[in-house]
């Protein structure tokens, strides 16, 4: 029999695999182009080289600190550790149970306890390469003796499928894929129940919660449990295992979460909790932080940036916190389309009294006036039948305690001096340290403004400044002055002066512990004592009362343009519906949720951003466009703004294919005409871990997360954190920074509140302010973001958020304000959400009439990242005062790029963004190395050329088998 001949069968299928594989790889090839930048970002590449025929002194806007890069990292890692130390809060430390004595034999529980969370997840991701565990810090230097079998024990328990702490990427995760992934009791062998006995000087007990870009924490079910910043009942279990063994001197809680947990179990009997710390996401290295403010090297200084109730529901915002959809979705999808993401929305009703305003000024009413304003009634009252300050709060806005003293007071604070002037306050506070222990102190300045029945709404006490003192010895003292600017201590009326108002009567200032402790304060110079329903005595030495004669509208801008109304159309109140704010004259006014709401015609036309732009004139022979006048970017450096003349010159240079390419692509690419070079932006709030140092390949530094930057309440250590971040961008060679991130914590539950400091814009903007500073002296571009009212994650590509404009103005775009005035933050990111109905990268009423009106700032006014050219049309953003899309894809390039030619009024917008952008670049480090002389040249990405070599190699082999194919065809039908 003759033997078949199967090299025709063979030949056929190398072909097509060979085909498919060719295919793959164009297509594959194809689509990189397009994100060449974000490729070259993160696995390195060159898209470009310069040329300088006349060899012309090159500009350096910024170089490194000096030091080798091994000093820098240990540098970098000392100060993530050092700033640790300082917003590591004390909550509890009953009978002095800390510190605990060197060499103390410490068993660790809680699986997280050999798993810190180190920040959050998505732009929060740290690399684990530069990680100190917690067993490792605190057995270093012999600082303590760790039980090794349960740590061996957690880090190999597996437990069921998917059992592992989780909340997502930069894509979110649905509820129940979320675990705190405690591991249950039941579980806990008699090899670990007997290994107590030998390592019994303390149990420490570490409670975990992660929060993620793309989703909320839930509110509901969730993977192994149910509302989860409530102590759930793995937890609660092991708490009694660990009390019920009787084989502990002392058991120390340690939470482990930016997001306020619920903490009334601390003081609850059953459990035994003797010392309570909270220690925030630790990033890198502040595990070695919590060592030694466990075994008292460090004193505890740090102070809550949130408050902390007893039920995380119980705010008034809460209620109005998730997913609400219109009731007509279906009428707006088919009106304007799906596309625009316009089906959802949420109402802002607590106006002005998030986080302390709530509850404190809930609590002062009820001392005041609690018949009068329904204080103390049932309205909103989470625990117990009637609402009580001091069962709904367990710890207040900047509480915080430290070592030196039984009551965890060492530190004496007298106001020393207080003058009013024409520019505002300021007040001298003398700091003593009556303790035991060295330590620092915060000293922390609040007020009152008079409050009318049915008049502005005006919290009962703000924070308006602070300050924290050096080491202090025992014995030791030293004098703080606080300065505060009267706009601080005003309120913005929405309704009838539209402007911010100093109203007449009188204001007082308190010092004290916590918002709560200088409300009592404030309450005590009232006259008012515990028989009036005080929780504690107050201190009237504490207050200083200045009276205002009469009203003073504080209506002339940062720029010297007015201030005035800019949102009427982020209410409800414009399209003719009542939002019910909540008031303090009536406290039964605790909003419920908002639901039915039905979008009017009004409102689907705004939210259709694409739809409500109007072209300009087809004649655009007015502008020009691609003229050479020999001007380079390097050029710029150091040319005003307005130096209209010159910036023509090189704005008269681009094309408008290279305007569209600069706006719609992050200025991320190379554009020869002007020599300007490709740059990279990258995040973000706890490093730049997407980039590597240059000199070595590696990771840049994991820094803790802002909460517990904003917990140390020290703006010289924000300075340094902004500067260290400043040095790891110039060593990773990345241009832009989208950080710091400054989005109120309105929630206890919102995802991303670990990379946000506080439920508090005044306090969040001092500490940005400065990160700000010493970012940007490295000539980094700062995109301080999400700008603005991004404070949740369900729904938050579109969303609809309705708000006032007091709550706006005085909460939210608070946090912003002084990096944009006084930090001359170059560069903002951008928000998904709506500001009413209006796309937050539209609404020309945020982005012209106040940042660029009222603040006066020229800074870069950057989309978060661009995903639907519908949503986030061009040209309703650049109409509305936006200038940049952050893409390095071609997607939104080539949506526009046809209609820039054909619309002037397009074509001016984009013109002018591209001086915005341009004018920002050559003044930060993206100009370094480059000269006046210089050229840029694109070139092609080493990983390119690879795959172009892979193409043709594919191709070769494909045409050769295919030979085959067609040679063994012939030869078959010649037989």
């Amino acid at each position: 029999m003759k033997k078949r001949d199967s090299s025709p069968k063979a030949a056929r299928i190398a072909t097509a695999s060979l085909s498919v594989l060719l295919a793959v790889a164009i297509g594959t090839t194809c689509g990189a182009t397009s994100y060449r930048s974000l490729i070259c970002s993160t696995i390195g590449g060159t898209m470009y080289k310069t040329i300088d025929k006349a060899n012309a002194e090159p500009l350096q806007a910024s170089t490194d600190n000096g030091m080798s890069l091994d000093e820098w990292k240990k540098a970098a890692d000392q100060l993530v550790e050092d700033v640790t130390s300082e917003g590591i809060v004390l909550l509890k430390n009953q009978n002095q149970t800390l510190p605990l004595a060197k060499g103390s034999k410490v068993t660790l529980f809680g699986r997280s306890s050999v798993d810190l969370v180190l920040g959050g997840t998505g732009a929060g991701n740290i690399n684990t390469d530069y990680v100190v565990d917690l067993k490792s810090a605190m057995e270093d230097d012999g600082r303590f003796t760790i039980n090794s079998t349960i740590c061996n024990f957690y880090k190999t328990y597996d437990g069921k499928d998917g059992y592992v702490r989780s909340n997502g990427g930069y894509m979110g995760a649905k509820p129940e894929d979320i675990y705190t992934a405690e591991v249950p009791v039941s579980e806990y062998t008699d090899k670990v129940k007997q290994s107590y006995i030998d390592y019994n000087d303390a149990a420490i007990v570490v409670f975990s919660r992660v929060g993620g870009e793309a989703s909320d924490m839930p509110t509901g079910a969730f993977g192994d449990g149910e509302k989860y910043l409530a102590l759930q009942p793995a937890e609660e279990a092991l708490l009694k295992e660990i009390k019920n063994s009787g084989a502990f001197d002392k058991i120390i809680a340690v939470i482990n979460t930016s997001n306020a947990m619920e903490l009334s179990w601390v003081d609850q009997e059953e459990y035994g909790i003797d010392a309570c710390l909270w220690i925030g996401g630790v990033g890198q290295s502040g595990s070695r932080a919590v060592a030694k403010v466990l075994d008292g090297e460090v004193n505890p200084s740090g102070r809550l940036s949130d408050t902390y109730a007893a039920d995380s529901f119980s705010s008034p915002a809460m209620q109005n916190f998730g997913d609400f959809t219109f009731t007509n979705a279906n009428e707006i999808n088919s009106s304007i389309g799906e596309a625009n993401n316009g089906t959802k929305y949420v109402v802002y009703r607590e106006g002005i009294y998030v986080g302390y305003r709530y509850y404190e000024t809930r609590y002062s009413d009820g001392v005041t006036d609690p018949a009068g304003t329904n204080a103390l009634s049932s309205a909103g009252a989470f625990v117990g039948d009637t609402w009580n300050y001091d069962n709904e709060v367990c710890y207040p806005f900047g509480y915080g305690l430290s070592y030196g003293a039984e009551d965890g007071l060492p530190f004496a604070q007298e106001v020393v001096s207080s003058k009013m002037s024409d520019d505002g306050l300021e007040m001298q506070v003398k700091v003593t340290n009556n303790g035991t222990a060295a330590g620092k102190n915060v000293v922390e300045l609040y007020a009152q403004q008079p409050y009318t029945c049915g008049g502005i709404e005006k919290s009962a006490v703000q924070l308006v400044g602070f300050d924290k003192t050096d080491i202090l010895e025992p014995g030791q003292s030293e004098t703080v002055t606080i300065t505060v600017p009267k706009k601080e201590f005003s309120s913005y009326d929405y309704r009838t002066d539209k402007t911010y108002v100093l109203d007449a009567g009188d204001y007082h200032f308190a010092i004290g512990n916590s918002a709560h402790d200088a409300l009592n304060n404030i309450l005590a110079a009232q006259g008012k004592t515990v028989e009036d329903g005080m929780d504690a005595e107050g201190d009237a030495e504490k207050v200083y009362l200045w009276n205002n004669a009469k009203k003073t509208l504080l209506n002339v801008s940062y720029s010297g343009d007015e201030v005035t109304n800019r949102f009427d159309d982020a209410s409800l109140e414009y399209y003719g519906e009542d939002t019910d704010y909540l008031t303090r004259s009536d406290w039964s006014t605790f909003p419920e949720s908002y639901t039915d709401l039905t979008a009017t015609a009004d409102m689907m036309a705004a939210i259709d951003a694409e739809g409500s732009y109007e072209p300009g004139s087809s004649d655009t022979s007015a502008i020009i466009t691609g003229q050479d006048n020999q001007m380079t970017l390097a050029k710029m450096y150091g040319v005003p703004f307005d130096d209209t003349e010159t910036w023509d010159k090189l704005l008269n240079q681009l094309t408008t294919e290279e305007m569209t390419r600069i706006v719609t692509g992050s200025a991320l690419s190379t554009i020869p005409s002007i020599a300007y070079p490709a740059m990279f932006m990258k995040d973000g709030p706890q490093g730049n871990q997407l980039r590597t140092y240059v000199e070595d390949g590696t990771s840049a530094t994991g820094f803790c997360g802002e909460v517990l930057r904003a917990c140390s309440f020290n703006r010289d250590l924000m300075y340094e954190v902004g500067t260290a971040m400043g040095e790891d961008w110039y060593r990773t060679e990345t241009v832009g920074a989208y950080t710091p991130a400054v989005n109120i914590h309105r929630t206890p539950y919102a995802g991303r509140n670990f990379e946000y400091y506080s439920e508090d814009g005044f306090l969040s903007g001092e500490l940005a302010t400065q990160e700000v500073e010493g970012l940007q002296n490295h000539g980094v571009i700062c995109y301080i973001k999400h700008f603005a009212l991004n404070d949740q994650e369900t729904n938050r590509q579109g969303i609809c958020t309705f708000s006032n404009e007091q709550a706006i103005r005085e909460i939210y775009l608070k946090a912003f304000e002084k990096p944009f005035t006084e930090g001359k933050v170059k560069g903002s990111m951008g928000a998904f959400n709506r500001i009413g109905c209006t796309w937050a990268g539209a609404h020309s009423g945020l982005q012209k009439d106040v940042v660029r009106t009222e603040w006066g700032s020229t800074a870069i006014l950057d989309t978060d990242i661009a995903i639907n050219t519908t949503m986030q049309s061009v040209v309703g953003g650049l109409e509305g005062g936006n200038t940049m899309w952050a893409t390095s894809g071609s997607v939104f390039y080539g949506y526009v790029v046809d209609k820039v030619p054909k619309d002037a009024k397009l074509l001016a917008n984009m013109r002018e963004a591209c001086h915005v952008i341009l004018y920002n670049v050559a003044n930060s480090n993206g100009i370094n190395g480059l000269s006046a002389t210089a050229h840029v040249v694109s070139v092609t990405p080493y990983w390119e050329k690879l795959a172009y070599a892979l193409i043709a190699v594919l191709s070769i082999a494909d045409a050769v088998a295919a030979f085959f194919v067609v040679k063994n065809s012939k030869r078959k039908e010649t037989l």
